[in-house]
């Protein structure tokens, strides 16, 4: 029996223009009616979920940062994690050179920074959902802990990003997560962070069982959660490699809603 419903947001709840379609809409309030426990997974952060979210206050749990934070459906913070100030001040150190991205530096209180603003970033920063701050001293501001990073995103040519993943993943080797989140970015995790990592422990949290877990996803980020349950869903707009990964592809988050409702009304006849 399912229990948990567990959906990204970006290409998966929200549509291009950030916005969580009607029918996409009744299909969660159907699932809250029905009992059914709900939690966002995003790689936005949870003062970006909440927005997106307001309906329903208080009724879902929440993964953001991809993991680096997770929150129950009172707000309460379970989880939190950053890199080590080394780590992140080196990063940003090894990719100073790489001017065709777009970096912003994520914190877990849900502050954003970038080094400076441009005509190139301000169509990157009017995605994210509330204010960018400015400093120019990055890289000094981490390695002395003034800022504590739990995330890093680059954001440009997505056959450019694969490169850079490769480059960063070879030089930290057991020090990073990396995942290419969307079309045009890539996120860099402080390791042993990601969704699957942060839903582990929210099930344990709620006392479920994997089994009782269905996700709904359409990027790389999401694939950590498709590997520890069963009931897994793909967007049909995914890559290949992420429905080949899924147990369903399915069009929307309602379709995904309606065949979990179908799935256990049928447990339940049997």
């Amino acid at each position: 029996m399912i229990k948990l419903i567990v959906s990204d947001l970006d290409g998966t709840l929200l549509d291009h223009a950030r916005r969580i379609h009607d029918r996409d809409l009744a299909a969660v309030r159907t699932a809250l009616d029905e009992g059914f426990e709900l939690c966002i997974a995003s790689g936005r952060m949870y003062s970006e979920i909440k927005i997106v979210m307001q309906e329903f206050k208080d009724r879902y749990h929440a993964i953001g940062q991809n993991g680096a934070t997770v929150r129950s459906n009172d707000g309460e913070l379970l989880a939190s994690s950053v890199f080590e100030p080394e780590v992140s001040s080196r990063i940003l150190q090894a990719t100073r050179g790489f001017d065709q991205f777009v970096n912003f530096i994520h914190c877990t209180d849900d502050s954003f920074y970038l080094k400076e603003r441009t005509d190139i970033t301000l169509p990157y920063e009017a995605r994210i959902l509330t204010a960018c701050t400015v400093r120019g001293d990055l890289e000094t501001a981490l390695q002395k802990d003034e800022l504590r990073c739990s995330k890093l995103s680059y954001l440009g040519d997505l056959e450019q990003l694969y490169q850079l993943k490769a480059e960063l993943s070879n030089q930290f080797e057991g020090k990073i997560e990396t995942f290419i989140s969307d079309k045009d970015c890539l996120d860099v995790m402080p390791v042993h962070v990601s969704k699957g990592i942060g839903l582990s422990l929210l099930i344990q949290r709620l006392g479920l069982h994997p089994n009782e877990v269905a996700c709904i996803g359409d990027s790389f980020n999401d694939l950590s959660m498709f590997a520890i349950t069963k009931h897994s869903y793909a967007m049909s707009g995914s890559h290949v490699d992420i429905k080949n990964q899924a147990g369903t592809v399915i069009h929307s988050v309602a379709d995904a809603i309606d065949h979990i409702i179908s799935y256990n009304r049928f447990l339940v006849m049997d």
